[in-house]
């Protein structure tokens, strides 16, 4: 039996046709089955829900401005957004003092900051400066001139005044 070359033609699409079917079926029930095994089996990370609950507080208080011994909507200073946060978020107490906050914990590689630690910064000969890590190189605090801010710590005038990180040992599981 001799095929024209249309049939031929035909056939040839047709086996090619049922051919990507049959791959895009499998690959997607495969794919499918994939998604649900990572899904059940990749719990959220601990320090993924600090660095929520961190950004949960900072979008409460963002752009609040900056008031040197503030402690309200109308204005707040580092040292007291950071206690504030730490009590909300950790439940936990800290002291109310740039220098206080310096004192507490152990100190922390720039390299291996996580959410929660705490950046230190000497901003002046007399002055200093608190901020809480909320993920990577990022860092809640409240800034002079924008109030409740996130920065980063490779920003050219925060690498120049950076002093030290710790983290707190108040039963904080970071």
């Amino acid at each position: 039996m001799q095929f024209s070359p249309f049939s031929r033609l035909l056939k040839n699409f047709s086996m090619l046709l049922l051919a990507l079917v049959l791959v895009g079926c499998a690959s997607q029930s495969q794919k499918t089955s994939t998604q649900t095994v990572f899904t059940e089996v990749q719990p959220s990370h601990p320090l993924q829900q600090v660095e929520k609950k961190l950004l949960g507080y900072f979008s409460d208080w963002q752009g609040t401005p900056y008031r040197l011994g503030g402690n309200s909507r109308k204005g707040i200073d580092c040292s007291t957004f950071v206690k504030n946060a730490y009590q909300s978020v950790f439940a936990v107490k800290v002291p109310r003092t740039t220098l206080g906050l310096a004192a507490i914990g152990k100190s922390v590689n720039k390299a291996e900051l996580v959410p929660g630690d705490l950046v230190l910064f000497k901003t002046s000969r007399s002055v200093r400066h608190v901020g809480v890590v909320v993920n990577g190189n990022k860092f809640m605090h409240v800034s002079e001139k924008k109030g409740v801010m996130i920065s980063a710590l490779d920003n050219i005038y925060w690498r120049k005044k950076y002093w030290k990180a710790v983290r707190p040992e108040n039963g904080i599981t970071l």
